[in-house]
This record gives structure tokens, sequence and C-alpha cells, in this order.
């Protein structure tokens, strides 16, 4: 926990009123030692002054912070340091089911009435209302609406009773065990097989290799409910336990609230339970090679773990920024090697973490080839001794700290729109693992006190203990086929050690002080200006025929989104090069633009938060970018050069075949892909657009003919229409657009335009079983054919049948049923095309309750055409969307999104402020002849990926 200093004249004050006795002399108190200057090495990292902090009697802490965004909404949470390294061997898994059951019955909230009343305000079971169970902890989150009256203590009313008023009713628990196994089902595959060689050698000799939160399935089934209870008893003590409460409501009303509903919890009169499980640093290298016939990639990393290091004195924040200093090197350095065309690794990355409580890691990462594992092993240790030896160059310190100086800027610079999440997961963060709280005032000043002063030898120093040798692990991943040759553990030590042999020379830096563009090109100019008061948007055409949509918001102090799109995409290719136009614009990307480099484009914008990026989607292409409002300029002279002078370099090229191959050469092995693949084919009735890449198909890519799509698509400006939403003055980035936009070439007629590709769904009944994998578990897809228009009223309501359903079948199969733990419902339609648009359910399950389910899943949908949903069910459907556009009417992607479709798809832009209007319209009965309009009973698709039969 992080003390708060306090001056020692202020201290001195206070000492003096607390003593003083009333008409005796005084003692003088002995003086307190001078305090360190504010950014001094050992003086401790203050707490924000914003945040509201406390201890209740019992124990239990709190954190409160009044914050205005999203508007109207509350966040609280409950975190207990009580996770599944607290559990006994009889326990495995109970952590996480005790999770599951504070929303199955409390002392105030019956069976599934919780969900009901909060799903009745619009939060939604999944994004806005969940739980979650690490080794060491578990948190309940709820995001609520504050207008609505009494919700906010409802759901304070809730988290008390997780804290202390769990009925645990045995027959709900009877209930829920299959909710939980079919979690523990929906994890099997090959990541948990590889997770599981992998585990026990990570974790060696602690009770965390033993302990992952979601148990063991012979436990899950048979545990009686009194373990449960022992377990709950145990460790929920209000002593172990944080609220934090951050949103749009007063301070002073949700400190009232966490006291009322948790002061009258009991802290029991034992002391807490020692938690005490230590992670033996060994000093040897572990090693452990896993494989598995349904792994899809090969790939290696050395793990090197250390006792974790204080956080509260500025010297341990310097430490910190070192760190992040080396780990952004690196990986500049990691990204570089990756583009050569010899490269040992497809990709790697440095990154660092907690493991434990006590024990943090550094962690070098490569996905590599098949086959290639020592290579790739070799290279990420060869570089780690190139680092210890030699350290970072000046230019490479110099970029990395322009990177995080400007990181702060943005962060302090939207200190008054942060997102009340972020402050959340800082608190929680504090309280579980001590992580400072100073406030990004504090954290400013700090870094721009410190960030100048860290030298190249700091950071290179910093780097020998990242390095160093002992406790180190490595972790090898494989396809297990006859065809892959996979090393043995002892190879891959003998690797290692293979390249601390390996004479390394000084990194060789490459920069340039080049201009992003050569020549500022001429500006075009404005002929014409007209105003949407309505939406706060001014349009102005261009010279060259763009037009450009601007609206100006306050939503965030320093973003500025942007788009340049035209209709169009890949439905222009050949159908026999579809694949190259899917791919063009990733050979662009890697080749670089403007006569740059790929790999030198971030040094020459190092600092300067600004990107452009060119897509091209089935029926639109364009270029999409950021910056803050002072980078604008070099954002859309990014926009210019990836228009006007796109790279074409062969490495790339080679680089993209390198990487395709590695991910589809083993995809056939994966039970996922290959059922994904046949349900595309289902869906489209084989339709070109839905074929699976093959490594023949990558063999085979026409480099020229990705190049030549790329420059057809971005050849006239006038088949163009830019938008731009943020924090900007119309008249500030006029001239820029005008000079960047408004030059690029054109035709200044649109000529472009997408074409149907004649996308179906099929005209009959179709049921399609995929029989592949080893684990006991399924997946299930049923599609109803569903292809409205593209209208506003008619696209709400079947938004809102479809989240009717989800909601009717989740409290089906999962809360009366417990075969499932989750299913989901939606409308997949890719508009502007027609013909094959479909409403999705999707659900998992044992392969033994799969007909049964589908069965379940028909009935329901039938039940609703001939009854239609209640009113409950419409109420918590239009409450969803009337909460979710509450909260996206505030951002500024909602509003680049919907400009940029209303103009390409020919829409009213007013339409978009009347959405209130369209949910409010809905009703039982529009949805009654909504659903009997949308699942057609003679045209839908079943597809289900069940596990080979033995032997198969």
């Amino acid at each position: 926990m992080l003390i708060k200093t306090v001056r020692p004249a202020l201290a001195a004050l206070v000492l003096g009123i607390l003593v003083q006795p009333c008409g005796h002399a005084q003692v003088p108190a002995p003086q307190a030692p001078p305090a360190p200057p504010l950014f001094a090495p050992t003086a401790v990292i203050p707490l924000d002054a914003a945040v509201t902090t406390g201890t209740l009697p019992n124990g239990l802490r709190y954190y409160v912070r009044q914050n205005a965004r999203p508007e109207k909404r509350v966040m609280l949470q409950l975190a207990v340091k009580a996770g599944s390294v607290d559990e006994t061997d009889a326990q495995q898994g109970l952590a996480h089911f005790l999770e599951h059951m504070g929303f199955n019955g409390t002392r105030r909230f019956k069976p599934g009435e919780l969900i009901a009343a909060l799903e009745s305000t619009g939060a939604r079971l999944g994004p806005h209302v969940n739980a979650q169970t690490g080794f060491d902890d578990t948190i309940y989150m709820f995001q609520l609406p504050t207008d609505k009256a009494g919700i906010v203590e409802k759901g304070m009313e809730a988290l008390a009773d997780f804290a202390g008023g769990m009925t645990l009713d045995p027959k709900e628990i009877d209930k829920e065990r299959g909710v939980v196994v079919e979690e523990w089902r929906g994890g099997l595959g090959a990541g948990s097989r590889l997770r599981d060689q992998q585990i026990p050698v990570l974790f060696a000799k602690s009770k965390y290799a033993e302990r992952l939160p979601i148990g063991k399935p012979e436990v899950l089934k048979t545990f009686p409910p009194s373990e449960l209870r022992a377990f709950y008893t145990k460790w929920y003590r209000p002593d172990r336990m944080a609220v934090v409460a951050v949103g749009d409501m007063p301070v002073a009303a949700l400190e009232a609230l966490i006291k009322k509903e948790f002061g009258p919890l009991m802290k029991p009169s034992a002391p807490a339970p020692a938690r005490d499980y230590p992670m033996p640093l060994q000093p040897e290298t572990l090693v452990k090679m896993a494989t598995d016939a349904e792994a899809t990639q090969s790939s290696v990393s050395i793990v090197r773990k250390r006792p974790q290091e204080s956080q509260d004195k500025v010297s341990d924040y310097r430490r910190s920024l070192v760190g992040s200093l080396a780990y952004q090197m690196l990986n500049d350095r990691f990204d570089e090697i990756a583009r050569k065309a010899d490269a040992p690794f497809l990709n790697a990355g440095a990154y660092g973490g907690g493991l434990t409580p006590t024990v943090d890691t550094f962690t070098l990462a490569a996905s590599v080839q098949d086959g290639k594992i020592e290579r790739g092993l070799v290279a990420l240790e060869v570089e780690a001794n190139r680092v210890e030896q030699h350290g970072f160059g000046a230019g490479e310190l110099d970029r990395a700290r322009k990177w995080l100086l400007a990181s702060y800027d943005r962060a302090y610079a939207e200190r008054d729109k942060a997102e009340s999440g972020s402050f959340v997961q800082e608190y929680v963060n504090n309280f579980l693992q001590g992580e400072p709280i100073p406030g990004i005032e504090y954290e400013h000043k700090l870094v721009q006190a410190l960030a100048p002063t860290i030298t190249a030898e700091e950071v290179a120093q910093a780097a020998k203990a990242m390095f160093a040798d002992t406790s180190r692990v490595i972790l090898g991943v494989s396809p297990q086929k006859a065809s892959v040759a996979v090393p043995t553990d002892t190879q891959l030590a003998a690797a290692v050690a293979s390249a601390d042999a390996v004479a390394v020379t000084p990194w060789t830096d490459t920069s340039s002080s080049a201009a992003l563009l050569a020549r500022a090109p001429d500006p075009g100019s404005v002929v014409d200006r007209r105003e949407i008061p309505e939406l706060g948007v001014t349009v102005v055409r261009l010279s060259n025929g763009v037009e450009a949509w601007l609206k100006p918001t306050d939503f965030k102090n320093d973003q500025v989104l942007f788009a340049l799109a035209a209709s169009g995409g890949s439905s222009l290719a050949a159908p026999e090069k579809f694949v190259e136009a899917q791919l063009a614009t990733g050979q662009v990307e890697l080749s670089g633009a403007g006569g740059h480099r790929a790999i030198d484009l971030p040094k020459l914008t190092a600092g300067k938060i600004a990107s452009a990026s060119p897509f091209i989607s089935l029926s639109s292409h364009g270029i999409q970018g950021s910056s803050t409002p002072a980078n604008v300029e070099t954002a859309l002279q990014l926009l210019n050069i990836k228009f006007t002078a796109p790279g074409d370099d062969p490495d790339a090229f080679a680089l993209i075949k390198r990487q395709l191959e590695a991910a589809v050469v083993n995809r056939l092995s994966s039970p996922t892909a290959v059922y994904g693949d046949k349900l595309g084919e289902v869906l489209t009735m084989g339709h070109y657009t839905s074929r699976p890449l093959t490594v023949e198909r990558i063999s085979a890519l026409d480099r020229a003919a990705m190049v030549s799509f790329y420059r057809d698509r971005f050849a006239s400006a006038g088949d163009f229409s830019f938008f731009m939403v943020g924090a900007f003055k119309v008249d500030e980035v006029l001239p820029m657009i005008t000079r960047y936009v408004g030059s690029l070439p054109s035709a200044k007629t649109p000529a472009s335009r997408f074409k149907d590709v004649g996308i179906t769904f099929p005209a009959k009944i179709e049921r399609v079983r995929v029989e592949k994998g080893k684990e006991p578990k399924s997946q299930t897809v049923i599609s109803y054919f569903a292809d409205p228009p593209i209208e506003e009223n008619e696209q709400t309501r079947v938004e809102a049948v479809t989240e009717v359903l989800e909601i009717a079948l989740r409290d089906i199969l999962r809360e009366e049923l417990g075969e499932t733990y989750s299913v989901s419902a939606g409308l997949s339609q890719l508009t502007p095309q027609r013909g094959g648009g479909h409403i999705d359910i999707s659900f998992s399950a044992s392969p033994d309750n799969v007909d049964k389910m589908i069965a379940r899943v028909q009935q329901e949908v039938a039940r609703l055409q001939t009854a239609g949903p209640t009113e409950d069910l419409t109420t918590r459907a239009k409450e969803t969307a009337r909460r979710a556009y509450e909260t996206s009417v505030k951002q500024n992607g909602f509003w680049l999104g919907r400009l940029q479709s209303a103009k390409i798809l020919g829409r009213d832009p007013l339409l978009i402020l009347s959405r209130l209007q369209r949910i409010d319209a809905v009703t039982p009965p529009v949805l009654h002849e909504t659903f009997k309009k949308y699942f057609p009973a003679d045209r839908y698709t079943i597809v289900t990926l069940v596990p080979e039969k033995p032997g198969q």
C-alpha cells in the first residue's frame, strides 16, 4: 500500500493540534528529518489526491473517484485476495466455481434475479456484469447506469452479498456444475495440452504448477457443497477485500454506499490465514519442448525469472522507465531482423510481466518456421548477448525516449477525458499488486524530469541484469508430425549454449534525416463548402473532386481520426486474383512508401503519434489513420505518400509468403480451422471469397498483380471521400487537407463502385457434421437466411430480435439446462453485398448433448415466432441498444464510421441522430413480426464440429 507523504511543516502543525494540552507549557517536538526533494530517488511516490481511499473498521479497503467518462455510468468492482492457489487438493476449481455462485443466489437476490434486474437497465451479462478468477485473486465487475433510480444501490448490495452473503444452495450448486464443466470443456484443445506440458516447468516446484483456475472436472462434478462453503468462509474476509467505485456520481454518495453495504460485514476474530506460496528461483536452466498433433505453428521463448522488485519510490519508477526503453529498442531490432530475407524467425518480441506476486519475468519470444526452432532460439540469445556486450546506440535511445515522452504527453493531454475503466484497473492493481497510483499529473512531471537524464549506459546496465542466466526457462512449441524435425530438450539447451560462442558486434543502426515528402505538393482548393448544423459537420468539396466531411468534437483532447474511403474493394478483382487483391495492402505496408523503406518510416516519425494505413475490404477501400492534433500534418503526409508512391519491395513479398506459409501449412491439423473452412463453404455455397488459403495458392501468388491492383484502386482521388473527426478546428486543418488530400491525382469524376460478387445463402436446409479433433467437445452454428435491407428501422428490429434470442437461449441452455457456457446470436451481413445475409446462433457443448440442444434452440425460435417475445425480454434488448448508443455517440470512432457509411451507402446522415427513436419504436408485436419474417423454417443450415471417432 502506498503511503501519502506529508510535508514536515504540515506534519508538525497537525501534531501540535493533536497533543497540545490546554494551559500548560509545551515541549518542542524533535525535528523530523527533511523530506527528500519531490523527484529524489528515495522519495516515495504519492497517492493521487483525486482518488478517495479508506479502510473500514472490518479491514475492507475502498477507492472512490468521480469521473464523467462514460457519462451516466459507474464502474464497481470487488477485488478479493483469494484465488486458485488457495485451494486444497479437494477444492481444485472451487475459487472459480464460487465466483459463478455469486450470480446464483445471495442473501438479497434469488437465483437469476440480479441478472434480470441489471439487464433491464441495459447492463448485459458479459460486457457489463462479469467476474474473473486467477491464481491469486477474484474480481467481480459491474458497469451500471447512474440515471436509473436504485440501480447503483442494487449493484453495491450485490457486491456486498458476494463478499459475505452467498447462499450456496446445494440445488443451485448442482445446476451450475454443468455450466462450469462446459467452460472447462471449451478450453480443451491443442492450446490446453501444450500448456499442461509447460506449466509444470515454468512454475517448477511451486503450488501454482498444480492450481490452474479452471480446476479439474472430476472435482467440479463431485465436490460436496461443504467444500465450497469452507473455501468461502476461510478466504472471503473483508480484510482481504477492496471495493473500487469510479464513475459519474459524487464521491460522497459512493463512499456512503460502500460504508452502508460493506460496513456490516464481520471481520473474523482469527487472523487472516497466511498466503505463502513460494516459487523457488532455480539456478539451472529448465527446458521443455512441447508438441501436439493439432498445433499449427512453431515457437520458442526464453523466460528469465527474478524476484519482484519494489515499486514505491522514484528510483523504482526510474527503473521501470529504463526497462520500458530497453523493451522498445530491443523490439525495434527484432522487427528489423524479421524483415530480412534470411530472417531466423517470423517475428519476435521482448516483454516483461508478473508470474506470481513475488516473481517477475523477462521474456524473449519468437515465432519460427517449422523445423527451425533451434535457429530462432540461437538468434534470440545472440541478440541478448549483443545488448549485454554492446548496449544500445544513441540514435536508438533517442527514438525510444521520444516515443516514451509522446505517450506520456498524450495521457496528460487526455487527463480530463480518461475513461473510468482505466482508473478502476489502476486501483485494483494497487490493492492486489501494490502498483503506485500517483496520477498522470505527477507521472507526467516525473517522466519529464527523469527521461532526459537516462543514458545509454544506464539502459545497457539494466539490460545486463535482465539477461542474467539464473532461473532461466526455455519453452518450445512444435506441431507433432513426421515431416517436422523436433529438437529434444537437450538439443534446445545446447543451442542456447552455442549462442554464447557466437562473436557479436555492435548493432548497426541506420537512420535518416530525410523528410517524409521530398517536396511539399501544391495544394488544391476548396470549391464548395456547406454545413450540416444538426451534426456539427462541415462538408467541403476540393478541386480534385474529393468531398471532405469534417466533424470537430470534444470527446478527446488529443485524438484525431480520419479516413479516405471509396466504394469498390476486392469485389473489383477477378475471382482468380481475389487473394492478390486481399493481400495488396500488406505488400505496400511492408514495402514502405514515398521512397522510404517500411523500417525507416517509424524512425522518420519518432515521437510523433501519427499513422495512416491502407485497407481493402470486400466492398470498399481507402486509407485510415489517426494522430494527435499537433501531428495531423504528419499523418496526412503519410496518407499522401501511401496514395501516390506505394512501395514494391521484393523482400516484402518474400516476407509475406514466408509468414503466410507458416500460418497455413498446419491449419488442416486444427479442428477449429477445418470447421471454420467448412462453415464458410456452406454459408456461401462454396463462393470463391470464402475459400481458405493454401500453401499451393501462396506459392502461386502474383506480386505484380498485388501491386497493380493497389495502384488501380488508388489511381484517382475523385473516387474517394475524406472524413475527419476529433480535436481540431476546421479552418486550421483545411490548409493541410487541401495540400495533402486536395493535391492527390484525380480524374475528378467518381468511377469506382463495388461489384455484387454473387454470394448466396443456401436455398434449402443443409446439415453438415465435421469430425475433427480428439477432445470431447463440440461447436454448433445454426444459421437462418436473413438479408434485411440497408434501412435503419429494419436493421434496428433485426438487431433487437437477435438480442432477445440470445438472452432467451442463454436462460434456457445455460441457466436452466446447464449444458453450455455461452450462446450467441447475431446478424452476419456483408453490406452492401446482398443475398448472403444470415442470423447465426452459436454454442458449444458436450458431443452427447448436441442434438437435443439443436432441437431446443429450434423449439425456442418456433415459440418466439408463434407467441412473440415478452415485454421483459423486449425491454432488456431495447435497454442494451439504448445504453450502447449513449456511450458510442460520445466516441470519435463511432462518428467516423457512421459518417463514412452514410456517404458511401447513400444514406441520410441525419438518421444517426434518430437512433433512440427507432429503439423506442421496438415493441413485442413488432418483434413478433420480425421473428416470423427472418427465421424461415425451410432455409437454414446447421454445421456442427464433433470429435473424430476412435481410430479415425
